[in-house]
């Protein structure tokens, strides 16, 4: 799809405004003014009715909310578990400094990972470490080894499944919004095709369309993506 939503709405509010006015003498044999309102409405959606009808782009919108949301609890925790390792690798190293045999468990332990695999890789090292070198002892009575193995759990299984789960979910609606403005871009291609030859240039008809039906889309500067777009994930 080359243009934005939301000039294809424009651009579809305008066609359909249009073709309205044409109905008594023109109507498109593809589609009628209010089935390329339902094509319309099915993506904008509608607050007047009972029960309001929820369009894609809100569909769409509330699985992005869903989804930072689970990513923002991913990640918290995974910020307290990395300062957890950072913790207990340190304090444990200085406290086996005279013991060759422990430090030679910790010495290749790091807790410098900058992204959520490495962040777990570590974790996971810390923790088969620690119950190899002392599990009875703990950095703060807060951060013990059960206590430890129970957030890094959840950060590597239920709360990670929780973002891929919400992160699937929205591409799958953003990408279903992108299906139907592109084909409801289409239409509104395909019916300004026709319209402008049945009305041609000099006609109050052809006039009208040529001049309210915005036809040309020019891409904001901004570096913002379009809404339909999926965000790349990664850290």
């Amino acid at each position: 799809m080359g243009a934005s939503i939301e000039f294809i709405k424009e651009r579809a509010t305008k066609t359909i405004s249009a073709a309205k006015q044409f109905a008594t003498t023109w109507t498109w044999e593809e589609q009628s003014p209010s089935q390329m309102q339902a094509a319309l409405t099915a993506i904008t959606g509608n607050s007047s009715v009972t029960p309001p009808l929820v369009g894609q782009e809100e569909i769409a919108s509330q699985a992005d909310q869903t989804m930072l949301a689970a990513r923002g609890a991913w990640d918290a925790n995974l910020d307290d578990l990395h300062r957890r390792t950072v913790q207990g690798v340190s304090m444990c190293k200085n406290r086996n400094r005279n013991n060759p045999a422990n430090l030679a468990v910790l010495s290749g332990l790091t807790a410098r990972g900058t992204s959520r695999a490495e962040t777990l890789a570590e974790a996971l090292a810390w923790e088969s470490a620690w119950a190899k070198v002392d599990a009875t002892w703990s950095p703060l009575p807060a951060n013990t080894l059960d206590i430890f193995k129970t957030l890094r759990k959840q950060c590597a299984e239920d709360l990670q499944q929780a973002y891929t789960d919400a992160q699937a979910d929205y591409r799958k609606e953003a990408e279903t919004l992108a299906d139907m403005a592109a084909e409801l871009e289409q239409i509104m291609e395909a019916w300004y095709a026709d319209a402008t030859v049945v009305f041609p240039i000099g006609t109050a008809e052809g006039d009208m369309i040529r001049g309210t039906v915005p036809t040309t889309y020019s891409p904001s500067t901004s570096k913002t993506p379009p809404a339909t777009t999926p965000p790349v994930v990664a850290k």
